[in-house]
C-alpha cells in the first residue's frame, strides 16, 4: 500500500481544515440526521412491536420448553408492558439505524484523517458491522438460550419462576449489544496496529491483564452465574488472540489460538452435556401417534414435536392411537398406552388420571408413589402394570412387590398377583335398587 509522505499529509490536512464553528455546525447536522433516522426506525418498529417481541422471545421460549415451564412473560403493572415495548422498539431502531449512524460519524471524522487512514476506516466499517451482527447472533442463538436454561434448571422442582417482560427485554438486549461490541475487538486491534498507535508486541505483553479485564467485563454484563460468564469470556479471549494473530500472523500464534478454541469448545460441551443429560427430568424415549403435553400453569394441550425431555411438573396425554415410552428419573421408566393421562408431579411422585401405564423401577433410594383415582401405590423396585378406570384401578405386580393404600388401609401386593382398588365398594345400579325398594316398602292399595 502506498504510504503518504509527511509533506503531502500536512498539505492535505491544511487544505481541508475548517474553523471551530464550522466543525460544530457539521457535528450538529450529523447528530440531527442520526437522531431522525433512529426516530423513523422507532416509528416503524412500533407498528410491528408484537412481531419483534415474538422474535426476541425465542431464546426464552426455547429455555422454558427445555425445562417444561410456561413460556409466557408476565407484567407486574399496567404501565410495564408499555415501557417494555418502548425499550424494545428503541433498541431495535438503533440496530436498524446503525449503518446510517456509522456513515454520519464517518462523514464527520473523515475530514480529519489522512488518505491512508481513510482507506483503513472505509475497509473496516462494513466488516465492523458484520462483526457486530455476528456477535448479536452468537448471543441470540447460543449464549442467551443456554444461559437461561442453566439459570432456570438450577431452581429445582416445585418452583415456578415469574419472568417479567421488562426484565427479559433488558437482559436480552444488554447481552446482545454487549456481544456485538465485543466482536469488534479483533478489528479494533488491527486498526490500532495499522495506524501504529499500539504495536502487536504490546498486545502480547498485555495478554494476562487482558484476560483479567475480560472476566471482569463478563461478570458485569452477564447474570451472576458461572456458566453465562464463562460462555461470554471464552469468545472474548478467542477474539483477543485472533486480534493479535491478524495484527502479526505467526505459527506460534496459530497454535496458541487453536489451543484456546479447543479448550473453550470442550468446556462448552461439558456445560451442554450437563444441561441436556442431567437427571430428574421427564425424557421421552419413544413416541408414536398423538402425544400431547401441558405445562404446570398451562391451559391448553400442545402436541409433542421435537421435544425429547421436560421438567418435572409436566402432564402428558396420549390420543386414541398414541403411545410413548419415557424415563421420569434415573431408574424409573414408564410406558403409556393409548388414551392415558399422567402428571409427573416431582421425581418421586406420579399421578395417573386415566388409562394404562407400565412402570419399571430399579435401584431407587426412595420409594416411588403413584396416585390414582382409587388409591395410592408405592414401589421401590420391580415392574407394575396399572389400569385406571372411573371406579376401579387394577394393579398387577409383574415383578417385585408393591404397597397399596386405599380408604386408610394398607395392603401388600405380592409378585405375580393382581388387585382391584376401589373406593366405597364396587359400583352398582342404584336406580334398579330404588325401583325394587319402592315395591317392597310401599304398602299395596286397599291393605289394612
Amino acid at each position: 500500500m502506498k504510504e503518504t509522505k509527511p509533506e503531502e499529509a500536512k498539505h492535505e490536512t491544511e487544505s481541508i481544515r475548517m474553523p471551530l464553528g464550522a466543525h460544530l455546525e457539521e457535528m450538529r447536522r450529523r447528530v440531527v440526521y442520526s437522531l431522525v433516522s433512529i426516530v423513523l426506525c422507532f416509528i416503524l418498529c412500533w407498528f410491528f412491536k408484537v412481531q419483534i417481541l415474538d422474535i426476541a422471545k425465542r431464546p426464552h421460549k426455547y429455555a422454558m420448553e427445555k425445562v417444561g415451564l410456561s413460556t409466557e412473560l408476565q407484567v407486574l403493572s399496567y404501565q410495564e408492558g408499555f415501557y417494555a415495548y418502548m425499550k424494545l422498539c428503541f433498541i431495535t431502531s438503533v440496530f436498524l439505524a446503525y449503518p446510517f449512524v456509522i456513515y454520519q460519524i464517518w462523514q464527520f471524522v473523515s475530514s480529519g484523517l489522512y488518505k491512508r487512514e481513510q482507506r483503513y476506516v472505509l475497509l473496516f466499517l462494513p466488516i465492523s458491522y458484520a462483526a457486530f451482527v455476528v456477535g448479536g447472533l452468537f448471543g441470540y442463538f447460543l449464549l442467551i438460550p443456554f444461559g437461561l436454561q442453566f439459570l432456570i434448571s438450577i431452581l429445582g422442582p416445585g418452583i415456578q419462576p415469574i419472568i417479567t417482560m421488562q426484565d427479559y427485554v433488558s437482559f436480552v438486549f444488554m447481552l446482545t449489544v454487549a456481544l456485538g461490541l465485543v466482536f469488534q475487538l479483533p478489528l479494533l486491534m488491527l486498526l490500532l496496529s495499522k495506524i501504529r498507535f499500539i504495536s502487536p508486541d504490546k498486545f502480547i505483553a498485555w495478554r494476562k491483564y487482558a484476560v483479567l479485564v475480560i472476566f471482569i467485563i463478563a461478570a458485569i454484563v452477564t447474570p451472576p452465574d458461572p456458566f453465562t460468564q464463562i460462555m461470554t469470556a471464552i469468545p472474548m479471549i478467542v477474539l483477543y488472540e485472533l486480534g493479535i494473530l491478524i495484527a502479526r500472523p505467526t505459527k506460534k500464534g496459530f497454535t496458541f489460538l487453536g489451543m484456546i478454541v479447543g479448550g473453550g469448545l470442550m468446556l462448552l460441551f461439558v456445560f451442554y452435556f450437563y444441561l441436556t443429560h442431567k437427571g430428574g427430568e421427564v425424557n421421552l424415549l419413544d413416541t408414536r401417534g398423538e402425544v400431547l403435553f401441558m405445562y404446570p400453569e398451562g391451559r391448553e394441550w400442545e402436541r409433542v414435536s421435537n421435544h425429547t425431555h421436560f421438567r418435572n411438573g409436566i402432564a402428558l396425554k396420549t390420543g386414541g392411537e398414541g403411545r410413548t415410552a419415557l424415563s421420569a428419573k434415573k431408574g424409573v421408566y414408564v410406558g403409556m398406552d393409548e388414551n392415558t393421562e399422567v402428571h409427573f408431579l416431582d421425581p418421586r411422585k406420579i399421578r395417573l388420571t386415566s388409562g394404562q401405564i407400565l412402570i419399571s423401577t430399579k435401584g431407587l433410594e426412595m420409594p416411588l408413589e403413584i396416585d390414582t383415582p382409587n388409591g395410592r401405590i408405592r414401589t421401590q423396585g420391580g415392574t407394575l402394570n396399572i389400569v385406571a378406570k372411573d371406579f376401579v384401578t387394577i394393579v398387577t405386580a409383574v415383578k417385585g412387590d408393591a404397597i397399596l393404600f386405599m380408604e386408610g388401609e394398607e395392603k401388600k401386593l405380592l409378585e405375580g398377583r393382581q388387585h382391584k382398588m376401589s373406593i366405597g365398594g364396587e359400583p352398582v345400579d342404584i336406580g334398579a335398587i330404588i325401583t325394587w325398594s319402592e315395591g317392597v316398602i310401599n304398602k299395596p292399595e286397599g291393605s289394612k
